[in-house]
């Protein structure tokens, strides 16, 4: 035993240590070897008790909400993509006909064209017709714009001439109103005269201008006469005998 002891005396407590941390490292391997082999063994229990894994349903489940999250987040992404994409180039306009780029001229004409048709119409219109208010109402507006009195006197005589020239045209209309719309364009005729030959007294004189326009008168309605029934007649005497003052030089 003689030779252990030099050995002891050579290594001393270092290698004693060391001896102790070998056993201690190789008791600890044992220790958590046994210890992964029970994990091992519980985790076999847990599979084998939950059937060896999920669920077919729950997989498919799965996959769906997977798939659709998916395809959410691509139309999103197209959606983002087409918002900074730049807008598709207009396609070319095509030559328009020389009849479209006239039409805006042509339908100018038309209107232009039909109102002067209405204007005229107006003009010549008489007792009794649609257009014959607009005219009565024109020529108010025109009596209206007289800047004197001999101006207003002048287009009251043109007023007069007209109610002349739409009682001959009455005459020869064989309408239910005509001896009525007679009487009244008598009766404006008279008024219209009458209004036009006394501003011409108050001033004083009575030119040529008012005897010719009582002649013309007088020319225009004394043709009337065998036309016309007993009422209106009457009325005609007496517009003839009022203006039959103003034809002769006299007065």
């Amino acid at each position: 035993m003689g030779w252990w002891r030099p050995s002891r005396r050579a290594g001393g407590p270092a290698s004693a240590h060391t001896r102790w941390d070998a056993v201690r490292r190789f008791l600890l391997r044992r220790r958590a070897s046994a210890r992964a082999r029970g994990v091992a063994a519980r985790v076999a229990g847990l599979r084998s008790l939950l059937g060896g894994g999920p669920r077919p349903e729950f997989r498919e489940k799965l996959r769906a909400e997977l798939m659709g999250a998916h395809a959410a987040e691509r139309a999103a992404g197209r959606h983002t993509a087409g918002k900074h994409a730049a807008p598709p180039a207009a396609p070319p306009r095509p030559r328009r006909s020389l009849l479209v780029r006239l039409r805006p001229l042509m339908v100018f004409c038309a209107l232009l064209a039909g109102m002067f048709g209405t204007g005229v119409r107006t003009y010549h219109a008489v007792p009794g017709e649609v257009l014959y208010p607009l005219k009565r109402m024109a020529e108010s507006t025109v009596l209206d714009l007289a800047h004197d009195e001999e101006e207003r006197a002048k287009r009251q005589m043109v007023a007069a001439r007209q109610r002349a020239a739409e009682t001959a045209s009455l005459v020869d209309k064989a309408t239910p109103e005509r001896r009525r719309l007679i009487g009244q364009t008598l009766d404006d005729m008279e008024t219209t005269t009458r209004a036009a030959l006394s501003r011409v007294t108050r001033q004083g004189r009575t030119d040529g201008g008012a005897r010719e326009f009582a002649r013309e008168q007088r020319n225009l309605v004394e043709p009337l006469l065998p036309k016309l029934d007993r009422e209106n007649r009457d009325k005609a005497n007496q517009y003839l005998s009022y203006i039959e003052s103003f034809t002769g030089s006299g007065r």
